[in-house]
């Protein structure tokens, strides 16, 4: 068989609310930030707690789509029902077929056609799926990963690189597990983007229990969230694109199963952004 995988691309999504905006969401959850046990027992008061901006944080999304399709043929046996009783054989097509307890088997051979379109948004980090709804309402900028590196801002590398992306988004079942002949079989991998969406980053102090607290506020959403330590350890200068897009024949045959796979791929990345 055959992968065609289309160009690879990457894009920053521009934020939607301004620093500002997160500042003053940020502040409506100082004194939910510490805990359940800090709320029902020492709450704090809004005076009690200092925030401190810690600039925009840029974490990764892998968006993939693919289309599928199919043409082979399998063997099965049907069990037909006799309509009328003191039957013994069926003749179908120049061949008998005996009759037991009203039923008999027919051999068949089906021809089968799959055709079918996927589609993948992932948190790169965490390499769950993730409802990217709201992030399509942003404008999606494209970027160099080799120079993409904005003052102050921090990046989060991903976890997982395209070809874990490309497996996931294929599955177990991309080719026909019960096909005794294959006569078509084609997949394309239509799309294989890294987005970087943005989050305002704040630090809350509790001086006078000693505690401190990194919260984000999504630059898109507006949503409050919590930094999950694993990202916050993960984060990079640079993303290398050849390291994120391992899409090459050797690396997608380890990840693919089903034996050698030739493979197509479009123009690298680096192409792209000198055209």
């Amino acid at each position: 068989m055959e992968i065609v995988i289309a160009e690879k691309g990457a894009f920053y999504l521009e934020p939607v609310i301004s620093a500002e905006e997160a500042r003053g969401r940020a502040s409506a959850h100082k004194a939910s930030a510490f805990g359940t046990l800090s709320r029902l027992f020492s709450r704090p008061k809004d005076e009690d707690i200092t925030i401190a901006d810690q600039g925009l944080c840029y974490f990764p999304l892998w968006h993939a789509r693919a289309h599928l399709r199919s043409v082979y043929d399998r063997s099965d046996s049907y069990t037909v029902s006799i309509k009328t009783p003191h039957v013994s054989t069926v003749t179908v097509a120049g061949t008998d077929f005996a009759v037991a307890s009203g039923v008999f088997d027919l051999p068949v051979v089906e021809h089968c056609e799959r055709d079918e379109k996927r589609e993948l948004w992932l948190d790169a980090v965490s390499s769950q799926p993730m409802d990217a709804q709201p992030y399509l309402k942003a404008r999606a900028i494209p970027i160099n990963l080799d120079e993409f590196a904005p003052e102050g801002a921090k990046i989060i590398a991903p976890a997982m690189r395209a070809s874990a992306v490309i497996r996931m988004i294929l599955g177990d079942d991309f080719r026909p597990a019960d096909a005794d002949e294959v006569k078509e079989e084609e997949v394309n991998v239509d799309c294989i983007d890294l987005h970087l969406r943005p989050t305002f980053g704040f630090k809350f102090t509790w001086t006078a229990k000693n505690k401190s607290t990194e919260v984000a506020i999504d630059a898109i959403t507006g949503e409050f969230q919590t930094e999950p330590p694993a990202a916050i350890a993960a984060v990079g200068k640079l993303l290398k694109p050849e390291t994120l897009f391992d899409v090459g024949a050797e690396t997608l045959n380890l990840v693919v199963p089903g034996g050698a796979i030739a493979l197509k791929v479009a123009r690298a990345l680096a192409d792209k952004h000198k055209a």
